[in-house]
């Protein structure tokens, strides 16, 4: 069971890695992709919540991987990658799971959500 689980995360991750893009709002789309995708690996389903209208940036308190990554994919964003635990950025880059890769203003600017996380574990 644990190995099938691996297995259907690894090909998340092989996917997520197919659907790169320079643009921020296709990025956060992705992110809230891998996301959905990596719970439902596990057997969690996440239902995606409406667009919103315009771009924001939030934070989230999150003290498990899979709090913040139902975040990502009840509403897609840019993970900042300064607020993520070590360990937790050692995942998001080994899923493929699409992060914050210019200022904050700038991904806002184009259409993407940004999501600092607060308080996570280490």
């Amino acid at each position: 069971m644990i190995g099938g689980r691996l297995v259907r995360q690894g090909v998340v991750a092989i996917d997520a890695r197919t659907a790169a893009t320079a643009d921020a709002r296709d990025r956060a789309d992705a992110a809230g992709w891998v996301a959905s995708n990596l719970l439902a690996a596990r057997g969690l389903r996440v239902v995606p919540g409406p667009r919103p209208s315009r771009p924001s940036s939030a934070r989230v308190h999150a003290s498990q991987w899979d709090e913040l990554l139902a975040a990502v994919a009840a509403q897609p964003a840019l993970i900042d990658p300064a607020t993520l635990p070590v360990r937790w950025l050692a995942l998001a880059r080994f899923f493929g799971l699409p992060l914050l890769d210019r200022p904050a203003n700038d991904a806002l600017a184009a259409g993407a959500s940004v999501l600092e996380v607060d308080e996570a574990p280490e």
